[in-house]
């Protein structure tokens, strides 16, 4: 992956024009590209004051549940837009009640691993909507990383990063039935109160799991299949 560069705007409009158009939001769109990097034009006020330095300074953060940005789109001397690895996945945003919950314990474990690792070197994340996580292969991605900051209290960090993942991450995997059921646990009740509960999602799902195999005994699969069979209760 290189920086592009381009002459004018004329030029990046007409380069656009043969990649894929994925997303847009207020702070900018994304394209795909061939090589299966992600350019994310960025066109919100909020990047105009940033620099080089700040849009590149997790560039070498090796943690693959975060994807940082590597390299910028110039025009002329203008930075207008940012180059990422491309994810294949499920959206978040979409909703993770078909996903075997064995698997969303796989992928929690690996997520807190992650976490703790990116914690460790100061770092903060930021907008953890579902819109900005992918799953695949028991595994959380967080694809929008521009406005992670860096923080000089790293042992305060695992967990105010841990509150915000799980508890955007439970808006896609927890329906209604479900939290009524969790609701009987004594032990996960609170679990979205609770801070040591909030950054050990794990052992969440894995309690609800044995107690709807308990409830219903037999191994329940995913939350959809226990969430109709709790309507029939």
């Amino acid at each position: 992956m290189k920086d592009l560069h381009f002459l004018n705007d004329e030029h990046f409009n007409a380069f656009l024009t043969n990649t894929k158009y994925l997303a847009s939001g207020s702070e900018g769109e994304c394209y795909k590209l061939v090589d299966n990097t992600v350019l994310k034009y960025l066109n919100g006020p909020c990047y105009e004051e940033k620099s080089k330095e700040e849009l590149l300074q997790f560039k070498n953060i090796a943690i693959p549940n975060f994807i940082f940005v590597k390299n910028l789109v110039y025009i002329r001397d203008r930075i207008v837009g940012v180059l990422m690895q491309y994810v294949v996945g499920k959206s978040v945003y979409n909703g993770l009640q078909q996903i075997k919950i064995l698997n969303l314990i796989k992928a929690f474990d690996d997520l807190i691993k992650a976490t703790k690792n990116l914690s460790e070197q100061g770092i903060r994340v930021d907008d953890t909507a579902t819109s900005n996580m992918i799953y695949n292969k028991n595994r959380f991605y967080l694809i929008d990383t521009i406005n992670y900051k860096k923080e000089s209290n790293p042992s305060q960090i695992f967990k105010s990063n841990m509150h915000d993942l799980s508890l955007n991450l439970y808006e896609s995997i927890l329906n209604r039935e479900i939290l009524q059921f969790m609701k009987t646990i004594p032990e996960i009740k609170d679990f979205n109160l609770d801070s040591n509960l909030l950054i050990n999602p794990s052992y969440v799902l894995n309690v609800l799991l044995n107690k709807l195999n308990e409830y219903f005994g037999y191994e329940i699969k995913n939350i959809k299949e226990a969430s109709k069979k709790l309507n029939k209760c």
